[in-house]
């Protein structure tokens, strides 16, 4: 098994994208290794479905949060002392790279050609990080991290501690001669090669570790605590958006005998917001990531799937009110197969009138409400849905945002309250934009 989602939820969300306009990848940004970003990547792409998984890596992140380990290699010189150890040819134990250093020492004697000092100058850089190895490592082991991340540590010090590396840094190595280099280069990129580049695995994982951890402690963001079963299927407190500075934050419980959160609100009050904000927090904390909350507390879940910015489809000949239909239509299938899923219904067939909009919007809300292993949030601007469906199911839970009146100006709180809103504030806004005396010509 493997926690789904879909194109459409990642895009609904917001969610990848290193150079996507605010999107919450790109908050990681700063990754040094490659390797690092490669990890993190599929760290987005794969959210896990494992409860120790999940709680095991908030673990670790919260230790990179907790302490300041920078990373103590810059990106150039990572990447030359990777593309070094990289570069050689690995067979038989590196003699074709002997091969390689002596033609390049013939050909700086006889042609002052610059590629042996370039090789020189690599194998000091190397020399120089594997140095700084040991002491990195030793201070993410005084703090006594859990138990995957020591045990990780350790073999990567067990790697940098290694007799033969030892036995080989001990000679010359401020400017080495022909013999040294040959010695040293031959180990590198030979005999312990694979070593070495086992100890550059583990320290991309620790690149994602510091970068991770380092962003949690600067936007105060806290880790989840993934549970396997229980009544409760989200607690949450202090939720708010990761991209939003200066957002509102907001408590919200979602349990199995309340597994539909019904939201509404007026235009511009937040609801989009806050659906999103707590799309984002399930889909981090199935990563084991750090969110924008004070608290959470959830069961894992198999999947979500969310239906907030469904466009129109031209090349297909499909209108916004049937792409909504085909959307509501594939999570229904997943929803039938009886996987927890988390569902995300934003203002559901607003591309029909208001009676279609009513009556498909009460139907599906109410056949969801049967499904009591999902969760549901579901919000709309027809409140009267709210007040049919209090009649029909008792799994409901009816939160609005509320909008407060300064005369004529709409003023919003964007803090949950319980209950349906009775708020109808659309002609207000646009009157107060003076949008008829724009069309009159009397502005």
């Amino acid at each position: 098994m493997k926690f789904e989602t879909d194109k459409q939820t990642l895009e609904d969300l917001n969610l990848l994208g290193k150079y996507k306009n605010n999107s919450i990848y790109s908050l990681y940004g700063g990754i040094i290794t490659r390797g690092g970003g490669h990890r993190l990547e599929e760290m987005f792409l794969h959210p896990l479905d494992s409860v120790e998984e999940i709680n095991d890596r908030a673990s670790v992140f919260c230790c990179f949060r907790d302490h300041d380990f920078p990373f103590p290699f810059g990106k150039e010189e990572y990447d030359t002392v990777e593309q070094y150890l990289n570069g050689g040819i690995h067979t038989h134990g590196g003699m074709l790279n002997v091969y390689h250093l002596l033609k390049c020492r013939a050909m700086q004697l006889i042609a002052n050609d610059l590629e042996f000092d370039f090789i020189r100058g690599r194998i000091l850089l190397t020399i120089q990080f594997l140095l700084k190895v040991i002491p990195y490592l030793n201070r993410i082991l005084a703090v006594q991290p859990v138990s995957s991340l020591e045990k990780l540590c350790r073999r990567a010090l067990a790697l940098s501690n290694d007799g033969r590396l030892e036995r080989i840094l001990a000679g010359e190595l401020e400017y080495p001669g022909l013999m040294r280099l040959i010695v040293l280069d031959r180990f590198f990129r030979g005999v312990y090669n694979q070593e070495l580049r086992e100890l550059l695995n583990i320290l991309e994982q620790l690149d994602v570790y510091s970068l991770v951890g380092g962003i949690a402690r600067e936007q105060g963001f806290h880790f989840a605590m993934a549970k396997k079963d229980g009544e409760t299927l989200f607690r949450i407190k202090g939720l708010r958006h990761p991209r939003v500075k200066g957002a509102v934050a907001n408590d919200l419980e979602i349990t199995m005998d309340k597994n539909v959160f019904f939201l509404t609100g007026a235009n511009m009050a937040g609801k989009s917001t806050l659906m999103k904000s707590f799309g984002v927090a399930v889909y981090l904390a199935h990563m084991g990531f750090p969110l924008a909350v004070d608290s959470m507390e959830f069961r894992v879940q198999d999947g979500m799937y969310t239906s907030i910015n469904v466009p129109d489809n031209i090349a297909m000949g499909y209108s916004h009110f049937y792409a909504e239909v085909l959307r509501v239509k594939k999570v229904a299938i997943e929803i039938s197969k009886d996987k927890r899923l988390v569902v995300i219904f934003d203002e559901l067939f607003k591309g029909t009138n208001v009676k279609d909009a009513f009556d498909a919007t009460l139907a599906v809300t109410e056949a969801i409400a049967g499904r009591r292993y999902c969760t549901f949030m579901v919000s709309t601007h027809i409140i009267e849905v709210g007040e049919e469906l209090a009649k029909r199911c008792d799994n409901v839970r009816y939160h609005y945002l509320p909008t407060v009146m300064d005369g004529k100006v709409p003023r919003y709180t964007y803090k949950l309250e319980e209950g349906i809103t009775s708020d109808k504030h659309g002609m207000i806004i646009i009157n107060n934009e003076k949008i008829i005396e724009t069309i009159q010509g009397e502005i």
